[in-house]
C-alpha cells in the first residue's frame, strides 16, 4: 500500500478571538458500546505490543518510531505490515529523539541486504506480535459492493449521537473520504471508514472527520449493521487531524486490532483500537500516552 498524505479540515465553532492568539486547535471525542473504552489510551507503553511501533512520516520523511525503550538508539528487527495479508521482515535503526521526546525518534528501515526497504510498508511492529488480516478498500470491490458500503457508512455516520463538536454539522452532506473492508477469523466482515462534513463559512471554514467502525448486528436478525466504535475530530480547517488505516491485524492473545494514524500538533500520532468482544471496539493504546515536552 502507498499511503496518501491526506490533510483533512476538521472544526469546532468557538468564539470571537482576538488576532493576536494562536489558531485554536482541533479537537477529538471517541465513543465505543464497551464501558471504559478509552482505558488502553491511558497506559504509556502496552508490553504486550511488543519493543515498538513505527510507521513513515506522511509528509515523506524519515520513519517515525515509538520505542519501549527509551535508554539509548539500537537496531531492531522488525516484521513490516501494509494492507496486504502476509509481512515482510526488515532492519529498524532508531535515532535521534523527535521534539526532546525520548519515546519518539526518527528511524531508518532496511532489508536484511542493507538496502533501504520499499516504501509500501505502513507499520513496522516486534516480530511474532501480530498475524495481519487482508484489507480491500472500497476502490477494490465490485461496483454493486462498494456503492453498498458507501450507503451504509453514510447511515451510520448520520445516526452517530451528536455532541458539542458536531452540532454545527447537523443536517451537512455526508461525504465518504475513504472506506475499507475486512474479514476476521471467524467470518465477521468489518467496515471502517473515514467520512466528512464541512461548512463553508467564508471567515471561519470548519469541517469535521469522523473514524468508524462497524459490523453487522448479529441482533436485529435483518442484516442490518450497527457502530462498534466512532471517533470524531472537528476544529479550524487548517487544524484537521484526519485519520487513516494503517493495518489489520490479530494481536497474539487472539484479539482483531486496527492501526491507525493521524498528523496532529505533535506530529504522527498512533492509535491501536481493538475489538474487545463481538461488535465491542476500544483504543488500546495511543501514542498520545507518552509523555513528551512539545518544541
Amino acid at each position: 500500500m502507498i499511503r496518501r498524505a491526506i490533510y483533512l479540515s476538521c472544526v469546532l465553532f468557538v468564539a470571537a478571538c482576538e488576532g493576536t492568539k494562536a489558531p485554536a486547535a482541533a479537537k477529538t471525542t471517541a465513543s465505543s458500546v464497551s464501558a471504559g473504552a478509552a482505558a488502553g489510551a491511558a497506559k504509556r507503553w502496552d508490553d504486550e505490543l511488543g519493543a515498538l511501533l513505527a510507521t513513515q512520516s506522511l509528509d515523506g520523511g524519515p520513519a517515525v518510531v515509538f520505542v519501549r525503550d527509551t535508554a539509548a538508539a539500537a537496531d531492531f528487527e522488525v516484521e513490516l505490515f501494509n494492507h496486504d495479508d502476509h509481512t515482510s521482515k526488515a532492519v529498524l535503526h532508531t535515532g535521534a529523539a523527535i521534539r526532546s521526546c525520548a519515546w519518539s525518534r526518527h528511524a531508518a528501515v532496511t532489508q536484511g541486504d542493507g538496502r533501504a526497504a520499499p516504501n509500501s510498508w505502513a507499520l513496522a511492529l516486534s516480530p511474532g506480535v501480530a498475524r495481519p488480516f487482508g484489507i480491500d478498500g472500497v476502490g477494490e470491490l465490485l461496483p454493486r459492493d462498494s456503492a453498498a458500503l458507501v450507503a451504509r457508512i453514510s447511515r451510520l455516520v448520520s445516526a452517530i449521537p451528536e455532541d458539542s463538536l458536531s452540532s454545527p454539522f447537523r443536517g451537512l452532506p455526508i461525504v465518504v473520504r475513504d472506506a475499507w473492508r475486512i474479514k476476521l477469523a471467524d467470518s465477521t466482515i468489518v467496515s471502517i471508514a473515514i467520512a466528512t462534513r464541512s461548512l463553508n463559512v467564508e471567515s471561519n471554514p470548519r469541517a469535521e472527520a469522523i473514524t468508524l467502525i462497524a459490523e453487522p448486528d448479529s441482533s436485529s436478525g435483518t442484516g442490518q449493521w450497527r457502530t462498534a466504535y466512532s471517533e470524531r475530530s472537528a476544529g479550524p480547517e487548517d487544524r484537521v487531524e484526519g485519520m487513516d488505516l494503517l493495518a489489520a491485524f490479530e494481536l497474539h492473545h487472539a484479539r482483531p486490532a486496527l492501526a491507525l494514524v493521524r498528523e496532529g500538533d505533535a506530529g504522527v500520532q498512533l492509535e491501536i483500537v481493538e475489538r474487545t468482544n463481538p461488535g465491542v471496539w476500544a483504543v488500546r493504546w495511543a501514542s498520545s500516552a507518552l509523555l513528551c515536552q512539545k518544541p
